[in-house]
């Protein structure tokens, strides 16, 4: 910065000294051997305080056209010199003389003040710092070989130069040789020299280097570089940013527009199928023989099987009243259509006896034989069968099983044990080797196939919904587990009945499977058979996660009867072993009893029982779960061990037997008659909704 400082104040005493009459006369010279020039012009200068200002006229010189320069500086070559002005002249002797006499052009070495030294190590500075433009400028005025660019360069001569002249003796050179020539380089240069040239350096020192110290900072080189480098990439990557955005635009909108379109259709379709429902109601409302009634019954009940969401259109449609009118005729397969068209609907009759009464049966394999011996003692105390006694009948693994023949196939106890018992055998045959290594192929020690080859004999291709048909069939419902859902587990009920519309249980559950699917997923024991795959879902044993399903049954039933009370809740378990606590270390178990733990809180149903035990009203739960001496596996057929469990059973009922009188006692009370005449008041406002009073009647 001292530097540039002193420089530009060299450059300013220069120019703007005291000594301005000496300045300005040696700036009005012209150059030597110019042509004559027309007008004079007239340029008063302040002479010193010794002198009386006086007024100089010199010639301005025209500029000329560049031919007219050329042609003229030939000319000017030839012509032999003439005499000059000395500037050291006195200026009253020669005020006169300068207006006839042709100036010298002003040479910018003939300042007083030399300051070559100092713009030259400037210049260099400038010129290394902002590249290479006033070096390429320098080499182009100092080539000749192009006549038409002329440098501007003035002769180097020490101050009030003569230029030298050649004598008339030596011809005359060419015109393009004297422009090609090489003029020697000077070796000193002035700064009007340097300010002359048409290159930028100097703007460029001016405007980049001084003005940005005081704003800005100097931009670096090669970050410039890199910018220019980068601007291509950049664009390439704005332009591929662009056209993924665009793709993703025309993505977003094709899938949007692919949705709207399945949206449309399921709307399209929906309404369809709403139209069909109402269609099939009001055909059955305009319908009056009993064939036609029954056919359009029956494809009511099909189309609610395939589209079970539009039971709410069929319930505002008025369905559920004109099935409980047609379910008074003396048809029996009238009847028959349509109690199955009203469990469809979600439409439950009231309940047998004064509340709900609720038959609950644990899983435990073939030990189910114990929970068979209990139901035969109530049915003996009771004097009726099974199915006449509860109202809702649920059961997990062998439970299910045992409420199946019980509830929906209505057989005997006595056929029943004996049917159990075969299907014991039947089942749980299996060579050991055989066993173990199917255990390690497919997780199962028995075979899965055999087994449901055994259900569908028995139970045959009818549907859980199918079972509405029979007046006396109470509510039966299978639990199993569906492991392929996320985790927690969930229970998934397999259901007799429907719900009405609005109303939701807790449990996942569906009606429009078949019995022994139902079955067969229900009995999925880990270990003992596969896992059975129904539709989208996995099925394992209920007992996995619900080994007592007594609270999941009245969960159902107050979702089937939300004004009834509970009337009675048996709770049959198939009895548990309780080992003797072993005093061993405090500190670690092994791992044999920690997978052990697990599986006994998973299967437990006494924690189920317990919190029953103390949220339901007395003499209204009952819970018969026998003691055993002995741990039975749950796929005993041995008869003699199986008959060692049924001796088990008989001795825990002889000692609760007050506990079963109870149980008897509380499931034999029959409605009031008030209770009667309401229930009929009801079927009426059911059966004439919406129709005048006097039809009620």
């Amino acid at each position: 910065m001292s530097r540039i400082r002193s420089t530009l104040n060299t450059v300013t005493k220069a120019v703007s000294g005291t000594v301005n009459t000496e300045l300005f006369s040696k700036i009005t010279r012209l150059r030597p051997n110019a042509a004559p020039v027309d007008k004079a012009v007239e340029v008063k200068m302040e002479c010193p305080e010794s002198e009386p200002a006086a007024v100089m006229t010199v010639a301005a010189p025209q500029q000329l056209r560049p031919n007219e320069e050329e042609v003229k500086s030939s000319e000017v070559r030839e012509q032999p010199p003439k005499p000059q002005l000395s500037l050291d002249m006195p200026l009253r002797a020669t005020s006169t003389a300068v207006a006839k006499q042709t100036l010298q052009r002003f040479q910018p070495s003939a300042f007083s003040t030399n300051m070559d030294e100092t713009y030259n190590h400037l210049a260099e500075h400038v010129n290394t710092y902002f590249g290479s433009d006033a070096q390429e400028e320098k080499r182009s005025h100092q080539t000749n070989g192009d006549p038409k660019h002329i440098p501007v360069i003035p002769p180097t001569s020490p101050p009030a130069p003569v230029p030298s002249t050649k004598s008339p003796e030596h011809p005359a050179l060419p015109e393009e040789e004297s422009v090609k020539s090489p003029s020697p380089s000077p070796q000193k240069k002035g700064i009007s020299q340097y300010l002359s040239y048409k290159s930028p350096s100097m703007q460029a020192f001016v405007g980049n280097y001084i003005a940005p110290l005081v704003p800005k900072f100097r931009a670096d080189s090669k970050s410039s570089g890199a910018e220019k480098e980068k601007a291509p990439e950049a664009s390439q990557v704005v332009s591929q940013d662009t056209e993924d955005a665009e793709s993703k635009e025309r993505k977003q909108a094709e899938e949007k527009a692919q949705r709207l379109l399945s949206q449309r259709e399921k709307i399209i379709a929906r309404v369809s199928v709403d139209n069909r429902t109402r269609a099939l109601v009001q055909a059955i409302k305009r319908v009056t023989d009993v064939k036609i009634t029954i056919s359009r019954v029956e494809e009511l009940s099909f189309h609610l099987l395939e589209f079970p969401e539009t039971r709410g259109v069929a319930v505002t449609e008025k369905v559920i009243p004109c099935l409980l009118r047609l379910r008074q005729a003396r048809d029996v397969r009238l009847q028959a259509a349509v109690r199955q068209a009203l469990a469809l609907v979600g439409y439950t009759d009231p309940v047998k006896g004064r509340g709900i009464r609720v038959l609950s049966i644990d899983g435990g394999g073939t030990r189910g034989l114990v929970a068979l011996q209990t139901l035969h003692r109530l049915e003996k105390l009771t004097g009726k069968p099974i199915y006449q006694l509860f109202d809702y009948i649920c059961g997990v693994s062998t439970g299910a099983i045992l409420a199946f023949m019980l509830g929906v196939f209505q057989i005997p106890l006595t056929e029943c044990e004996v049917l159990y018992r075969k299907l014991g055998s039947d089942v749980f045959k299996q060579n050991v080797i055989v066993g173990t290594v199917k255990m390690g192929w497919s997780h199962a020690f028995y075979d899965s196939q055999t087994w449901e080859e055994i259900l569908k004999q028995r139970m045959g291709p009818s549907l859980l919904i199918d079972t509405a048909k029979d007046p006396n069939c109470p509510k039966v419902a299978a639990v199993s587990t569906v492991v392929n859902r996320g985790l927690p587990l969930k229970a998934y009920v397999f259901r007799n009945y429907n719900f009405l519309p609005g109303v939701r249980s807790h449990y996942l559950g569906s009606c429009q499977h078949k019995m022994w699917q139902a079955l067969r997923a229900s009995s999925a024991a880990p270990g003992y058979f596969q896992e059975y795959v129904l539709g989208s879902d996995l099925h394992q044993d209920g007992g996995l996660l619900i080994n007592n399903p007594t609270a999941l049954a009245i969960h159902e039933c107050k979702c089937l009867w939300p004004n009834t009370p509970v009337q009675c809740v048996v709770s049959l378990g198939t009895g548990r072993y309780e080992t003797a606590g072993k005093s061993s270390s405090g500190t670690y178990t092994s791992l044999k009893t920690k997978l052990s733990h697990v599986i006994s809180s998973a299967t437990d149903t006494e924690e189920v029982h317990t919190m029953l035990d103390a949220l339901l009203p007395p003499d209204t739960y009952f819970r018969f779960n026998p003691y055993m001496s002995e741990d039975i596996p749950l796929d005993e057929s041995r008869a003699e061990r199986l008959n060692f469990l049924q001796a088990e059973g008989q001795r825990y009922l002889e000692r609760n037997e007050p506990k079963l009188k109870k149980a008897a006692s509380v499931l034999s009370q029959e409605k009031s008659t008030i209770q009667k005449l309401a229930e009929w008041a009801q079927l009426k406002a059911d059966m004439y909704d919406g129709l005048p009073f006097r039809s009620k009647l």
